[in-house]
């Protein structure tokens, strides 16, 4: 019985984390537009093309900036920004006894 109640909440803390992970993913890109309708005035529809210019400049933005390889981003999640650390391992290193 317990070992049957704890496998139950353990599949709905799963499926909790499961919905907060996905709703968060989801609130990562900008809503799309809404279209003004067919008998909408030609404000609404400059309003509309602005609107899903804007869109597209988000959604298909270009990222600058040098893309960094495994190895450096993990590197600068331990170490930070900081430039004293060596980043790439050390083939040269001198072992003493």
């Amino acid at each position: 019985m317990a070992n049957t109640l704890r496998s139950w909440m353990m599949c709905a803390a799963l499926v909790v984390c499961l919905l907060l992970c996905w709703s968060s993913i989801a609130d990562a890109y900008p809503p799309k537009p809404d279209s003004p309708g067919s008998k909408a005035s030609p404000e609404d529809w400059a309003k509309y093309h602005a609107a899903v210019r804007h869109y597209v400049n988000l959604i298909t933005r270009q990222r600058y900036g040098k893309r960094s390889t495994p190895e450096q981003a993990v590197a600068w999640l331990l170490f930070g920004d900081d430039p004293s650390q060596d980043a790439e391992p050390r083939d040269n290193l001198q072992w003493t006894l």
